[in-house]
């Protein structure tokens, strides 16, 4: 058509398109929709120096991320995973992020914008030691590391000071804190470490509440309360002999309890510290008692065996045998490390005195003692450190008892006992000496004083010999063959407790070693003269 055409019929040409609009005929292209569904779950963490912004995942082509810094000109960037990372952040300067979900269809949702302000990096302070232990004058120097400055500062300068190249000085006994701070820079804030200090007196105090409780037939528990410092604790157990304080246990971990066995004596805690190469202690605790199991043990009227003992439930120490013509074991003594048994010649006119060590069994000291007879009693003091043999035989009877130096078996001559004795034992817990004959025992001092009469009515009236432990005195009695017993008696009041059948060759003698009965066989068939020992501690601590 030509422009004529357009210029002569112009307004019927406006009028119907005006028509066709009207009727929605004629369609226009328009830009893309906004949809009403929202990109949702941004959220952005700092890792460094980056910003990482991650979102709900969409069904879209991919999105554009909109980043502006405190209102500068904005940044878009295309990705097609629901995350993005704004590396090399500004420390201090507040971020605007948002994002696009574009369609294929050019369609496109928006999320939420988020304002994020970036952090400076972290400033980890480095130290050589994040905690000393030491004494009054002790010193030592903190290495640190960190970014920026590095300054030291103590929060108890009466304990310990630290200086501005960090060394540290120890002054008086508690506790004190230094602090190691770095002041950052422009990309990293502050930080801070803490060097913890104890400064320990030169001694430890005295430990306090300790108790006794009972928690068995068997059993005592003692506690106490913690003292501070300590890390560790001695069980100590007071001699009657000499007030001197033994050590019984070991307790570790800062444990402020320990069980023992019921040995009647009084006991006391010792605490202790080990720092570095020194160790320091303190006071002992005020004793507490412990009462004997045995004042609490069954006693009966007519003889009652409570087990027989046989090979197989009895545990062979070793075999023995003596040292040349002295071959016939007649007592075993015990000491802290070793069994002792007393040998004679078959007149009894020649005895030696043979160690084996607890610990292995091994025969380490063989010594002739002059003047010992028959040897049929013998026992060791260790208070005095000294052995006593009873000379007496059952055809030999005699009250001369000879004493040898415990440490080198020598001689040191001897005394009459207050009666002719057959057994003789030395009892620790209670400071007391037990002698027997035929069916009676006394029970006499440190001095050999007779302080009671125990008349043994249940057995066959000729001991052996006698052991001695936490108060019960042990009879061993061969009758014949294979028929030996030991019979138990308490010495506080005579009381019979039960014995044991033996069921093999003949009781010489026994002791007690922590509870386990030991004894000594003489010619016991297929073993010949041996030590045995119990499986099983007796019911007797």
């Amino acid at each position: 058509m030509s422009k004529e055409f357009f210029r002569k019929h112009r307004v019927l040409i406006v009028l119907i398109i005006l028509c066709l609009a009207a009727f929605g005929v004629l369609v226009f292209v328009e830009g893309p929709k906004i949809i009403t569904k929202q990109v949702r779950g941004l959220e952005v963490k700092q890792n460094g120096l980056t910003l990482d912004a991650e979102w709900d995942e969409m069904e879209c082509s991919h999105y554009r991320v909109i980043v502006t810094c405190q209102g500068n000109k904005a940044y878009y960037n295309s990705v097609k995973d629901n995350s993005f990372t704004v590396e090399y952040v500004e420390p201090g300067k507040t971020y605007n992020i948002e994002v696009v979900a574009i369609l294929d269809s050019g369609e496109y949702s928006r999320s939420q914008d988020v304002n994020f302000k970036a952090e400076k990096m972290q400033n980890r302070v480095k130290v050589n030691t994040e905690s000393f232990e030491g004494f009054k004058k002790d010193s030592f120097k903190i290495e640190a590391r960190g970014i920026g400055d590095i300054e030291f500062s103590s929060d108890n300068g009466k304990v310990a000071t630290v200086d501005e190249k960090g060394r540290v000085k120890l002054l008086k006994e508690g506790h004190a804190k230094i602090t190691v701070s770095a002041y950052g820079d422009a990309i990293h804030g502050p930080g801070q470490k803490t060097v913890k200090v104890t400064v320990y007196p030169e001694q430890l105090g005295e430990v306090k509440g300790v108790k006794v409780q009972n928690t068995s037939d068997s059993t005592a528990t003692i506690s106490w309360k913690a003292l501070e410092y300590a890390g560790e604790y001695r069980l100590m157990k007071i001699s009657p002999v000499n007030g001197k304080a033994e050590e019984i246990k070991k307790i570790e971990n800062g444990a402020t309890s320990v069980e023992i066995n019921r040995a009647a004596g009084r006991y006391a805690i010792l605490p202790r510290a080990v720092i570095g190469d020194k160790t320091i202690q303190g006071s002992l605790s005020e004793p507490v008692t412990v009462k004997s199991v045995t004042e609490d043990l069954k006693s009966y009227s007519s003889w009652t065996n409570l087990k027989t003992l046989r090979r197989s439930n009895l545990k062979l120490f070793r075999t023995v045998r003596g040292d040349g013509s002295c071959r016939v074991p007649q007592s075993i003594s015990i000491t802290r490390d070793c069994y002792v048994i007393s040998y004679v010649n078959s007149a009894g006119t020649a005895g030696k005195l043979c160690s084996y060590r607890k610990s292995d069994g091994k025969c380490i000291d063989i010594t002739a003692c002059s003047g010992m007879g028959h040897a049929n009693g013998t026992t060791y003091d260790p208070y005095k450190d000294k052995f006593y043999v009873a000379k007496t035989h059952k055809s030999y009877r005699t009250a001369s008892c000879s004493v040898y130096n415990g440490t080198t078996k020598k001689s040191e001559g001897a005394f009459n006992l207050p009666r002719v004795t057959s057994g003789i034992a030395y009892d620790e817990s209670n400071n007391k000496y037990y002698l027997s004959k035929g069916n009676e025992i006394y029970v006499c001092d440190s001095k050999f004083n007779v302080e009671k009469f125990i008349h043994k009515r249940i057995r066959y009236n000729h001991a052996q010999d006698i052991g001695a432990y936490n108060g019960i005195v042990f009879v061993c009695t061969w009758v014949s063959g294979n028929t030996s017993y030991i019979d138990m008696y308490r010495a506080s009041d005579g009381a019979y407790l039960g014995g044991y059948d033996v069921s093999f060759g003949e009781v010489e003698s026994c002791v007690v070693d922590d509870g386990y009965l030991v004894i000594l066989m003489n010619n016991a068939s297929g073993d010949g003269d041996a030590i045995y020992k119990t499986t099983e501690r007796l019911p007797i601590d």
